[in-house]
């Protein structure tokens, strides 16, 4: 291996939930995951009116994973999460049609 080499590691786990004291509040932990899907899904995560927090964290740059915290007002967390990565890939997919649209492909404008 050379000095400058970096080989980024690779989580050991892709999903963890640790639960709190109850089923409306937990941690969710992401394998091989940053602040990319973090900061986007706290954001969706927020809009919804039955959490009552919301917050992310990245342990440190040379760990791949991040950690989500979600409380809310009564349903299970992992309920209202599942809902918020729905949200948020309608959102993605949402955003992908528009630039489609928008954005002309190199080749139609060579025609």
């Amino acid at each position: 291996m050379a000095v400058n080499e970096h080989r980024p590691t690779v989580a050991d786990i892709k999903f963890q939930v640790k639960e709190g004291s109850s089923l409306s509040s937990a941690t969710f932990i992401f394998g091989d995951e940053d602040h990319t899907l973090g900061n986007a899904l706290r954001h969706v995560l927020m809009q919804n009116k039955e959490v009552e927090f919301c917050g992310y964290s990245v342990p440190h740059p040379s760990e791949p994973k991040m950690n989500l915290r979600l409380q809310t007002t009564g349903r299970p967390a992992l309920e209202l999460l599942k809902e918020g990565l729905r949200d948020l890939r309608d959102l993605c997919n949402i955003l992908e049609d528009r630039v489609e649209r928008e954005i002309p492909d190199a080749e139609d404008e060579e025609s």
